[in-house]
Formats: C-alpha cells, structure tokens, sequence
C-alpha cells in the first residue's frame, strides 16, 4: 500500500473490509477529498461453517449483515432484524424482513408486544452483546443462537500505526465496543485524534484512554454515523 502524504487529516476506518468498504461508498464523494482515507480493519469476519437447521424455527433473528452472509437463503422464511442495513442484506437474501428494530432492546420490546408463533433461532457472531436470546427466554420466546460467523482481532497495519503517531489530525469512527477496547490496546498515544462513537457503549470500551472530546451519535445507526462524520470532514479544508 503507497504512504500517504500526510497533508490532509486523515480518515482512518477500522471497520472489516466489506463494512469499510460500504460505508465509505455512503459517505459524500466530494467530501471524501479532503481527507487521506486509511483503511486499517480491526476485525476479520469469518465464517464458522456451523450447521444451521431452521425446520422447528418459526423465524430467525439477525442483529448483523454478516449473519445474513453466511447464513442459509431466506427463501420467504420470516427474519426480524437489528438496523436498516441488515433488513436491507436479509430482503436481498429472500428473507421476509417483519421489522428492522433500531437496537437489542427496541427487538425484544417489540417482539414482548407481538410474540412469534413458535421459537426463533438468532443466528449471530461469537461475540455479541444484548443478550438477545436469554431476555426473549425470560418472557418465553424459545431462542436459540447458532454463532455463523466469528471476529477475529487484527493489528493495525503500519500505515495506521504512522497516521496516529503523525501530526496530522485524524478522524476515527468506531462501530463496536470490541473493536473500540481494540484499538484502545492497540495505540500508544495519538497527537490529533478525534473520535466519532456509534454509542456511549463505545466510548467506554477505550477506558482511560477515550479522548475528552469523543463525539457519539444521536443514535447507533449507519445514517448518523454517516452524518457526524460528514459534519466533521465539512469542517476540514485542503492544506
């Protein structure tokens, strides 16, 4: 990979490659000129090649698109979903979306409001948070999880390592708390680092090490975390 100039802020995403990738393709083009994109995934996502039989299943749960990649076609069976973006990788896959809940607890109120007609199956990553299936369990939905695909940690590459040691202003999303406590083990000490939380959740992730000054979104969606980085890169001009 070619250094970067170090001229312009750079915007360093840490998000696995295919999710980098989508979210940059969300983001302003124009906008994206101002800024050196460094693409350094903290996360590889791979699949566990689990079995899954849905036969008992009256509908499954995907919190994530990557559970719908490696997970069965939908072939009109029914998915509740987490997030616009999975709905929207679930309906591609022949999956009947009912709902795309904001978050784990909007899934579960609206699932406690209209039960299903028999048990779910959550097909999910090793590494999860909500506790999604026990919640369901205590206001007797039957869940059960099939882990499809796991995340894997990854180094930063050297071209992060030289943005965050640099003086050049850097501007960090970060979408998981898993891949926030990362990036926290990860740095040493960051000179011009502002960072754009999906939640409060994130920020606590990187412990002592979260700046003062971290922006979170309004609310843990794509969307905003398309307009607060949006909002930033704005307030950058071309040196």
């Amino acid at each position: 990979m070619p250094r970067h100039s170090m001229t312009k802020p750079i915007l360093l995403i840490t998000r696995p490659k295919r999710s980098a990738e989508k979210f940059l393709a969300r983001l302003d083009p124009t906008l994206l000129t101002k800024v050196d994109v460094v693409l350094s995934p903290l996360l590889e996502i791979v699949p566990t090649q689990a079995v899954v039989d849905l036969d008992v299943s009256a509908a499954v749960i995907f919190t994530s698109a990557n559970a719908v990649q490696f997970g069965p076609p939908g072939q009109g069976r029914t998915a509740y979903c987490v997030g616009e973006q999975t709905a929207e990788a679930a309906t591609a896959q022949g999956w009947r979306v009912a709902f795309a809940a904001r978050d784990a607890d909007d899934l579960v109120a609206r699932l406690s409001v209209d039960a299903p007609s028999g048990p779910l199956t959550h097909l999910a990553g090793k590494h999860r948070r909500g506790e999604i299936a026990a919640r369901l369990a205590q206001i007797g939905i039957e869940t059960e999880v099939i882990e499809v695909y796991d995340q894997a940690l990854v180094p930063l590459t050297a071209d992060a390592q030289a943005a965050l040691c640099s003086q050049t202003r850097v501007l960090l999303p970060l979408f998981s708390p898993r891949t926030a406590g990362h990036f926290a083990a990860e740095f040493r000490s960051v000179q011009n680092l502002q960072i754009v939380a999906i939640s409060a959740a994130v920020v606590d992730a990187l412990g002592e090490k979260a700046p003062v000054d971290v922006i979170i979104a309004k609310a843990p969606t794509g969307k905003d975390m398309v307009q607060c980085i949006e909002k930033q890169l704005r307030t950058y001009s071309l040196a």
